[in-house]
């Protein structure tokens, strides 16, 4: 790939550490592991740029004639201890972080659970693997939380035989119905004595814990607090909330701890039609709430010879090597590396804290033990809590949630509220506006389509700026400041720079206002076409290789078409090759800001289904996987005669999954769930439309 320009005195990205690469979900069928399948998917990770992965035991995968049934493993048994030792041994030797769920499925529970100590509605362990069912806790009683700690202890205790994980994991608050069986207990007191016992023990033998606090019905603030890394989450297409993952951030910002994950990507689009550029705006909302800690939802384990796509959790987004993206995907990788690079080594600068007291919603509803949802959040936005922060949110302030239990903590000076936080605002009180000392942000929702977040270090001032509107913003200093672009790796001094739709950038500086950006005049259709012909060849995919194929931009159009044309089902990578003569090459061309005001020429490839990756007479120029694709030359690289042009395009694995149902294929045979579509419903994608596929143009040589 051509060098990026970085110059001298200005930022540069962190060396990355694990917790800085994105980690993912890792779903155990049955626990049905083996030596090969470990290693082939702990070194597919380390090549695609992961940090980690999180072990999750789950129900089983039959296969054909039930011909996995006889690798399955009961939890916690000695063919268990062996899998998991082996993949701690695994991820070790590729450099790859390791933690675990203390138990199956969700939430905590188990065979170790007598009635008495369940949850009161009876709940029992969700998609629970071999010796993992039975009840789920009462999270309303120390005593029950005993019950599973008792069963790891001998293994993950001083002196088990188990490998140690990172950090021991709590799902979601899902269970559903449950309360204290004193109906006059206090909520927030019941649940946090219960998960303290869990917190305890998990600090006492040196793990870390992640704990997924929303959906509980006590104080989230609070209860996210107890763990050493507080976990939210978004889901689907409509449950991206920034303001309510804001809550599991705000516990570490008042906390001063460093890291905030995020269960991500969950259910985010069908099955197999999850784009790299779709899941990029999804992670963005996560670091606009404060997330700087990726796991993908998820990558479940697959033998090596399981029938094409492997085994599939049925809510994932198949973020796993049987995807056609896996093959690129360690450009979305390095991008949320660079980002969370920066989020983990800048400290946070909210500096307006806002109370949130659940009680008011628990004497409204009438209800004191129903549950507060990233699904249903009447809670937040039927409350004056939701109102307030909707609205400071859009005029650019930059804040945190504080609990009364935090608030009063330091009321009484039994602890200190961070000295990041200038003021604190109550939405029931008289006074919701900050005072003077809070400052807005230039970068405001409602305004121009902005959104960001603040950092601070060393008496500099960052932002990361997202731009998930449709129209290109420009953001401009009397000031020089220093952009870095996650997204190419990009860092130069500047006075200005363009935010393209869904793209995102980190400005140190100050001085800042946005306008809208000013685009050229029928910029899309200006250079050379190149219109071919384009050799076509498959490189790796399936179900069948097709033979290659020529391709022209036929007489009266612009495009290629599309390879779903004459092959609608083939997913993979397909390579597209053409030769042209420049006669331009070497002469004087126009500054392009994308080159580091170097004299650039570019290809645009126009719309491109999914992924580019392009050579330029066998120089590399990188991949990219959204609008624009665009790709810069290297100075000198052009020649008058005879330039070879490569373009290696990978789609995505729909049209194949399509084929299989179409086929007969037998390969949804998972015990519980199997396979879901995103309504829920069993997946059936026989009748699917076919989706358009690879280089589609017009490609221009601008």
């Amino acid at each position: 790939m051509a060098a990026l320009p970085v110059l001298a005195n200005v930022a540069v990205w962190p060396e990355p550490t694990r917790e800085m690469k994105p980690w993912a979900y890792n779903w155990w069928m049955a626990s049905a592991v083996d030596a090969e399948g470990l290693e082939y998917q702990c070194a597919e990770m380390q090549e695609k740029g992961f940090g980690g992965f999180h072990v999750i035991p789950i129900y089983g995968a039959n296969g054909p004639d039930k011909c996995y049934r006889k690798l399955w493993k009961t939890l916690l048994s000695p063919e268990w201890v062996d899998a998991w030792n082996l993949a701690a041994k695994k991820a070790h030797q590729h450099n790859l972080g390791i933690d675990l769920t203390m138990g199956c499925g969700w939430c905590f529970g188990g065979p170790w659970i007598p009635q008495e100590l369940g949850a009161s509605s009876g709940m029992k362990v969700k998609r629970a693997g071999p010796g993992g069912a039975g009840f789920m806790i009462d999270p309303y009683n120390p005593e029950a939380m005993k019950a599973p700690i008792a069963a790891f202890e001998p293994l993950f205790g001083t002196g088990g035989k188990a490998a140690r994980p990172r950090a021991f994991y709590h799902d979601s608050w899902e269970y559903y119905g449950a309360e204290p069986r004193d109906k006059d207990a206090d909520i927030d007191e019941a649940v946090l004595d219960t998960f303290r016992v869990w917190t305890d023990w998990c600090r006492e033998n040196g793990y870390l814990t992640r704990n997924e606090a929303h959906g509980s019905t006590a104080n989230w603030l609070d209860f996210y607090a107890l763990a050493d890394i507080p976990e939210t989450e978004m889901f689907g297409k409509k449950d991206r909330d920034i303001l309510i993952s804001k809550f599991s951030s705000s516990a570490a910002h008042i906390k001063y701890t460093t890291l905030v994950s995020a269960e991500t990507c969950t259910w985010v689009d069908e099955h197999f039609h999850e784009t790299p550029a779709e899941i990029k705006r999804f992670i963005d909302r996560l670091f606009l709430s404060g997330v700087n800690h990726i796991f993908y939802h998820g990558l479940c384990y697959s033998p090596v010879d399981a029938t094409w796509p492997g085994w599939c959790f049925y809510a994932s987004c198949e973020m796993n090597p049987r995807n056609p993206i896996w093959r690129e995907i360690g450009a979305l990788n390095a991008y949320i590396t660079r980002c969370q690079s920066m989020f983990q080594t800048w400290e946070c600068d909210n500096d307006l804290a806002i109370v949130w007291d659940p009680d008011i919603f628990r004497t409204k509803s009438g209800n004191r033990f129903k549950q507060m949802s990233v699904h249903a959040r009447d809670w937040f936005y039927g409350e004056k809590i939701g109102e307030l922060a909707k609205a400071l949110y859009e005029d650019g302030y930059a804040f945190d949630y504080i609990s009364p239990r935090q608030f009063t903590a330091v009321r009484k000076r039994k602890a200190k509220l961070p000295a990041r936080y200038v003021d604190v605002v109550d939405p029931e009180s008289v006074r919701t506006e900050p005072n003077e000392k809070v400052r807005k942000m230039p970068f405001a929702l409602a305004k121009n389509g902005l959104m960001a977040t603040r950092w601070r270090k060393g008496g500099k001032t960052m932002y990361f700026v997202v731009n998930q509107s449709e129209t290109a913003k420009e953001v401009a200093s009397t000031n020089e400041f220093t952009l870095m672009a996650p997204l190419s790796g990009m860092i130069i001094k500047t006075d200005k720079a363009k935010i393209l739709p869904n793209h995102s950038l980190f400005l140190i500086g100050d001085g800042f206002e946005v306008r809208e950006a000013a685009l050229a005049k029928d910029a899309d259709k200006c250079g050379v076409a190149l219109r071919g012909p384009w050799e076509v060849t498959p490189i790796t995919g399936g179900p069948v290789m097709p033979p290659p194929h020529t391709l022209s931009v036929a007489e009266g159009h612009e495009s290629l078409e599309g390879w779903q044309t004459w092959d609608d089902a083939f997913s993979g990578t397909m390579l597209y090759k053409t030769e042209f003569d420049d006669s331009a090459a070497g002469a004087p061309v126009e500054t392009s800001p994308e080159c580091s005001k170097n004299k650039c020429r570019s290809f645009d490839l126009g719309e491109v289904r999914e992924i580019a990756r392009v050579r330029l007479n066998g120089v590399d120029l990188g991949v990219r996987f959204m609008k624009p694709y665009i790709f810069c030359i290297p100075d000198g690289l052009l020649k008058e005669k005879g330039n070879t042009l490569e373009v290696e395009v990978t789609n995505l694995g729909a049209n194949r999954i399509r084929w299989n149902d179409r086929n007969g294929v037998e390969w949804k045979y998972f015990t519980d769930a199997n396979m879901k579509a995103i309504d829920y419903k069993d997946l059936d994608a026989s009748a699917w439309p076919v989706l358009k596929s690879g280089l589609l143009g017009p490609v221009r040589l601008k």
